[in-house]
């Protein structure tokens, strides 16, 4: 059986009030969570007018509460914008919440403005990222007052912590587990990234945005840096996807259409990778028309098909671990609302 996964971007038309792209995630993850979705992806964006959500942890604690099985991913929290003693505490705090549901999904900032903010452009944030991981760990498993020091961050409560008080003491993960998934985002080609969570056995989520070539790329890259064994590598690989299922060949048509939620996401997210000269996750296909590219990237058809053509991705790449389909917004047309649905039942 085909293991699922959901992302949200989440990607929304800017007049989109927040507190409804909130209700929407919110009703479909509890969806996923009755119908056997193995994990969902949470983006977040400090300051921007299309992808509102601010904070995936806020978002994993809001829906841990909703849902039961379901794994609850943050993809990314942006680590390098916070004290790690403030992350760790937080971290903690969200895991114990979902009762051990909580993956952590690891970035310095995708959008450069967002970068800005926090005053940390032309810095070495992927080496921060790595810094400050390493120091949350420790602080997951301390038991006594700490005394953590690294090139960029100290982190200490031996003046101030007091062990009979209990001041000065971190929380653990949900049962004190050590086995808190890290999962990193897959982009653009010869990733970096890619390289070194395939080393540090660390999971990858293959962008929606990544056309066949560039698919295959992160694939390669991380099993010839793996020390596991390739049947085990692919077990780390997740692989996201614009997916749409129609009961009726008739609305393919309008998939392809200006106004369909899933060109909406496309159109928005080429400008911003545009912007920031990104597009090189497109591959050999950058160069082409939205309309184009979408064809490249999209799957689509009734259950069969749909189910076959991941089916053929499976046998060019390999058993990759789970299929995330790209959640887009709710529109008036309902056949893209029904796809959600439709998919759960592929097998």
């Amino acid at each position: 059986m085909m293991k699922k996964g959901i992302f949200y971007i989440p990607c929304y038309p800017k007049e989109t009030k927040l507190d409804k792209i909130v209700n929407e995630i919110k009703s479909s993850v509890i969806f996923c969570d009755k119908h056997n979705f193995k994990e969902a992806y949470f983006g977040e964006h400090l300051a921007d007018k299309y992808e509102k959500i601010t904070s995936s942890l806020n978002m994993i604690s809001a829906i841990s509460l909703l849902t039961k099985r379901i794994k609850l991913s943050s993809l990314t929290t942006n680590i390098t914008f916070y004290n790690p003693s403030v992350l760790a505490s937080h971290i903690a705090l969200v895991d114990n919440l979902c009762k051990g549901r909580l993956n952590l999904g690891i970035g310095s900032g995708s959008n450069i403005s967002d970068v800005e903010s926090v005053n940390l452009i032309d810095q070495d944030n992927r080496g921060k990222m790595v810094e400050i991981l390493s120091i949350i760990m420790k602080l997951f498993k301390s038991k006594n007052l700490v005394n953590l020091k690294t090139k960029n961050f100290k982190v200490s409560t031996i003046k101030k912590g007091n062990k009979n008080l209990g001041l000065g003491f971190y929380n653990p993960l949900y049962k004190s587990r050590n086995n808190l998934e890290i999962v990193i985002p897959a982009l653009n080609p010869d990733s970096r990234n890619v390289k070194n969570a395939a080393i540090k056995k660390w999971t990858i989520v293959i962008s929606n945005f990544c056309t066949q070539d560039v698919v295959r790329n992160h694939v390669e890259n991380y099993i010839s840096n793996s020390p596991l064994a390739r049947k085990d590598a692919l077990k780390k690989i997740k692989l996201a996807r614009f997916i749409f299922v129609t009961s009726d060949k008739k609305n393919i048509k309008k998939l392809f259409k200006p106004s369909s939620p899933h060109m909406g996401v496309l159109k928005t997210i080429y400008s911003k990778l545009k912007h920031y000269n990104r597009l090189d996750c497109f591959g050999n296909y950058k160069e082409l028309s939205l309309n184009h590219l979408a064809q490249k990237l999209f799957i689509y058809g009734n259950q069969k098909e749909v189910t076959q053509k991941i089916r053929n991705f499976k046998k060019e790449f390999g058993e990759v671990d789970t299929i995330v389909y790209t959640h887009v917004p709710t529109v008036k047309n309902q056949e893209f609302n029904n796809s959600l649905k439709l998919f759960s039942k592929c097998n």
